[in-house]
């Protein structure tokens, strides 16, 4: 009897393992970007003073980006954007990210529009930024500007069910788009979600997206 009792104990303690390990694993799935998104942000930070406006964003995204509707070497990525709000003639900054005692410093020469770009190994989440440039210096408040807004998957939903007709009778036909949805804004306040089926080339189908999940426009 004593056995018997010993085996039954020892299978309910493998099965229950291998549930944990199933329901480990299906956590896992659920953080990486379904197999047609080329592209997607996850996490928008931004702030700014007088002198600087800074947006840092992660994600997932193609490493070498190609409009050809089809979706390979997808890759985290984290990218620190810093704009100067008035006239310098500076090549380069520093700046220092940080949030309860965790910090991470770096050096970022100008771009060609003028603005100041890097991407980031970053393993925290920071919530203040200080910028240096030449004799200009901010220390900048960084806020969520996804909080209380729709997710990003669920963007992509709304976007899928707009074209939901086109997609289905492409798919039919065999052929495949590409999901690129990007967090885009013209005034730094109001923030809109940018979804696009990238087909060959210059075919593409896409749709602006308020954060509370309304269409404001869309083409195709």
């Amino acid at each position: 009897m004593k056995k018997k009792i010993s085996l039954i104990f020892a299978i309910s303690v493998i099965i229950a393992c291998l549930l944990l390990l199933a329901a480990c694993n299906g956590g896992k799935k659920q953080d990486q970007p379904a197999s047609d998104i080329s592209r997607i942000t996850t996490r928008y930070l931004a702030g700014e003073s007088e002198l600087f406006a800074v947006s840092l964003e992660s994600g997932m995204r193609e490493k070498a980006f190609i409009a050809d509707g089809k979706v390979t070497d997808v890759a985290p990525f984290v990218e620190l954007k810093i704009i100067p709000l008035k006239a310098a003639d500076a090549e380069g900054l520093d700046f220092v990210l940080a949030s309860n005692g965790a910090t991470l410093s770096g050096k970022i020469d100008k771009g060609t529009n003028g603005e100041f770009k890097t991407a980031l190994d970053l393993t925290f989440v920071p919530d203040k930024i200080s910028v240096t440039m030449g004799e200009q210096s901010s220390e900048i408040d960084l806020c969520n500007v996804l909080e209380g807004a729709i997710s990003a998957d669920q963007a992509i939903s709304v976007a899928r069910e707009t074209f939901k007709d086109k997609l289905e009778s492409e798919t039919a036909e065999g052929k495949t788009r590409e999901v690129y949805l990007k967090l885009i804004t013209g005034d730094r306040e109001n923030y809109y979600y940018y979804v696009s089926f990238i087909g060959d080339g210059v075919n593409y189908l896409a749709a602006l997206i308020s954060l509370d999940g309304n269409i404001v426009s869309k083409r195709g």
